[in-house]
């Protein structure tokens, strides 16, 4: 599969980006704009990045409106909840099964072979069920997107030969950002079942990033988390962030390229952003690849983190979800992959074992549950449930 890159243990150095001179606006979801801060110093662009409004298209005609899926603290037992989730689905009671199938996996200990069967049950019996469509019923997700305008820095090899690197965001890559961001917060609609939505706030710093030694970092991530992290946690929002994405022009335009070595890259959670996960893009001219749907390349990054949560926020055990990168594709038998979705030759994108991921491994409960605040050992919802060897 395509690889991007999770990055959770790359450690940083180098610039830190000072935000005390930006002025901060909370935005609705259809259009971001951040404006430039009155000061005569100010580093904060008056240009906006605009994001087309959340559509729910994807959304399939349900057979049936859901019933009270809601879990509660307690544990179950697994063969009297899967006794009910077989009788509801024989007598046709699609939401209830639905929910009762979807108890198995996040309120009960089981087998492995146990939850992939109520996986098999939960993947033709969600989209029978209604999802909720109206976005102001949905639990929000608040991302934090950095665009760094241009870099303006050179670098000199042991021969002492100079080469400058110059790199601006043009109007046609912000426009691309805004259907990516689109795209990402559309998905992540669908998928959780309405359950979630993505809404951002936006910064475009105009001043150039001119330090070498930040620009080509021997990690290859550009702009690192504990670099904006000190300055972050100064600012009253930064306790509502749940994602931080920045973006710095790489490749394409004119002059030679800033190389990097991977498409996109995500910490799952850190401490210098408060729990917050951080993705970087090293933006290139050519997204979305061929065949990619707007916004996949972001949803890869962002499951990541999504992973992290669910296993370590809310204590759920290794294998409730899995990773984006475990995707495998028809005839292709390396180790650790996802056997209940195999990618079809013929098709050139990932998005679909996303949502096999989403909707078959997540249940609406624990879409709900999500957190960037790591609650107590006690409090964890998955911490009491067990995969049976």
């Amino acid at each position: 599969m395509k690889t991007y890159l999770n990055a959770s243990l790359i450690i940083l150095t180098g610039l830190v980006i000072s935000f005390s001179q930006l002025h901060f606006q909370s935005y609705s979801f259809s259009s971001l704009v951040l404006a430039a801060d009155e000061s005569n110093n100010s580093t904060a662009s008056n240009e906006t990045l605009t994001i087309p409004p959340l559509t729910t298209l994807s959304f399939p005609v349900a057979e049936c409106t859901s019933d009270d899926w809601a879990a509660k603290p307690e544990t179950l037992e697994y063969e009297p909840t899967k006794n009910l989730a077989i009788e509801a689905e024989t007598n046709g009671y699609i939401a209830q099964s639905l929910t009762y199938w979807e108890r198995v996996l996040d309120r009960t200990t089981c087998t492995e072979e146990q939850r992939s069967e109520a996986r098999t049950h939960i993947k033709t019996l969600r989209p029978r069920v209604q999802c909720n469509v109206d976005p102001t019923k949905a639990k929000v997700w608040n991302v934090l997107v950095i665009i760094y305008k241009e870099v303006k820095a050179e670098r000199k090899d042991q021969d002492g030969n100079v080469t400058k690197y110059h790199k601006i965001f043009t109007e046609k890559d912000l426009t691309t950002i805004g259907k990516e961001l689109a795209g990402f917060r559309d998905l992540v609609f669908a998928w959780s079942s309405g359950l979630l939505l993505l809404e951002f706030n936006t910064i475009l710093i105009n001043e150039p990033l001119t330090d070498v030694n930040l620009v080509f970092s021997e990690n290859g991530f550009p702009i690192g988390p504990r670099e904006i992290g000190k300055e972050f946690k100064k600012h009253s929002f930064a306790k509502k962030i749940d994602t931080v994405i920045a973006y710095i022009k790489c490749r394409g335009g004119d002059g030679p390229n800033l190389n990097s070595p991977f498409t996109a890259a995500m910490y799952g959670r850190l401490h210098e952003l408060n729990g917050a996960g951080y993705m970087m893009v090293p933006w290139g001219t050519n997204y979305p690849f061929k065949n990619e749907l707007w916004g996949e390349m972001e949803l890869h990054e962002w499951l990541h983190q999504i992973d992290d949560v669910v296993h370590h926020y809310l204590g759920y055990p290794p294998g409730t979800t899995r990773s984006s990168d475990d995707g495998r594709g028809v005839g292709d038998n390396r180790p650790n992959g996802e056997e209940e979705y195999k990618k079809p030759k013929d098709s050139n994108t990932w998005v679909y074992f996303y949502k096999h991921l989403m909707t078959e491994h997540l249940t609406r409960q624990i879409w709900t549950e999500l957190t960037t605040t790591e609650p107590p050992q006690s409090e964890k919802p998955g911490a009491k449930i067990k995969i049976k060897k």
